[in-house]
């Protein structure tokens, strides 16, 4: 990130300086406080944020997301009528050419959300210069004299250089535009130098871990054991039996990993079409499971459509899921010996599958050889 403009024209001495007082006193005069977090916006997810206070009533929580380069963030602050308290983004621990979220309350409930441009100390600019990109759009909750503002900054597109926080807080004038501020904050942004990461790594390989092991080994295991060994019967059956539940558990876990997962990962591409595809093999595997439950016996005329609709939508199912772990792996971007790893796994599976399908074809073919051979003679 850059740090220029510290020292240009004797000034990097005094910003230095007022920068170690003004921490001194924000620690020793303010903390945060994370019951605050919940009269934020609904949509805005609060867990694994940092928090840094500015001594005056105002905090803000931060979120680095390093998968979708984004940072969400929850602002909160005091706010009066014809009031203002913005939280600023600089390059340099000054108000000049920052750019700035500001909560602004005209009259009494009336409070209101929007991002600025700061020309100068006294001059600040509405957003149609303003250096922010968003992906997420700042709103805002207004309870109890307190203003909770949440939004998330897309830092690929965002122009300023996010090194320094600004808490200010200050009046309007009588045609509602900020004026100066009356306090303000200058705070190192830990966030800028990757100090906050989201908390999702555990969570993301263990969604990996159980759906190439459900998905990727259990339930293909359990296919090649009913199509390839039903002359060990029942013991086949009970094998297939086995391996499909076991399959059918790792795969809700994959479920639940990735619906929590969804919340803070929205932002990534692909995100959605890989999920979209998650929940509709859920919904495969649960027909499968409903299939097997209402089971016609063999001697019923519609078993044999029965064993078609259940081997069809099997093979289906795990095709698509061989796609979707694929696509999963480059959503999160993946080491290589993962995908390497999960190339290993289907490779043989599909060797597997050739070599038994062959062997299948050749009995077949030996069984119908013999059939007609007997029935001639």
């Amino acid at each position: 990130m850059r740090r220029s403009g510290l020292t240009r024209d004797g000034r990097g001495d005094c910003y230095l300086l007022s920068l170690a007082v003004l921490f001194l006193l924000r620690t020793a005069c303010a903390q945060c406080n994370p019951a605050s977090l919940q009269h934020v916006h609904a949509n805005f997810d609060v867990a694994d944020l940092a928090c840094e206070s500015s001594g005056f009533h105002a905090e803000a929580w931060s979120r680095h997301n390093n998968l979708t380069n984004t940072l969400d963030i929850a602002f909160i602050a005091q706010l009066h009528t014809k009031s203002w308290a913005g939280l600023g983004f600089a390059a340099n621990p000054v108000m000049e050419n920052a750019s700035a979220v500001l909560a602004i309350m005209g009259s009494a409930d009336a409070a209101s959300v929007s991002d600025w441009y700061l020309v100068t100390e006294g001059r600040i600019v509405n957003h149609t210069r303003s250096q922010l990109s968003f992906s997420t759009k700042p709103v805002i909750q207004y309870i109890g004299g307190i203003a909770y503002v949440s939004f998330a900054l897309n830092l690929d597109t965002t122009t300023v250089a996010p090194d320094f926080l600004l808490f200010a807080h200050g009046p309007l004038d009588s045609s509602g535009h900020p004026q100066k501020h009356v306090n303000k904050v200058v705070v190192i942004a830990k966030f800028a130098q990757g100090g906050y990461k989201i908390s999702t790594d555990n969570l993301r390989k263990a969604h990996a871990a159980v759906n190439i092991l459900g998905w990727g080994i259990l339930l293909p295991t359990g296919a090649i054991i009913a199509r390839y060994c039903r002359q060990w019967d029942p013991v086949w059956f009970y094998l297939h039996i086995t391996f499909q539940i076991l399959g059918f558990i790792f795969i809700l876990a994959g479920l639940i990993t990735g619906s929590k997962m969804y919340g803070r990962l929205k932002g990534l591409p692909k995100l959605s079409s890989h999920r979209a595809l998650g929940i509709f093999l859920f919904t495969l595997a649960c027909l499968q499971i409903l299939a097997v439950l209402w089971r016609p016996k063999e001697e019923a005329k519609i078993r044999r459509y029965w064993n078609w609709y259940h081997s069809w939508v099997g093979r289906l199912a795990l095709f698509l899921a061989a796609i979707n772990v694929l696509v999963g792996i480059h959503v999160a971007h993946e080491k290589r010996s993962v995908t390497a790893g999960y190339a290993v796994i289907a490779a043989i599976e599909i060797i597997a599958f050739l070599v038994l399908e062959s062997l299948y074809w050749i009995k077949q073919r030996k069984d119908v050889k013999s059939l007609s051979y007997a029935t001639t003679i």
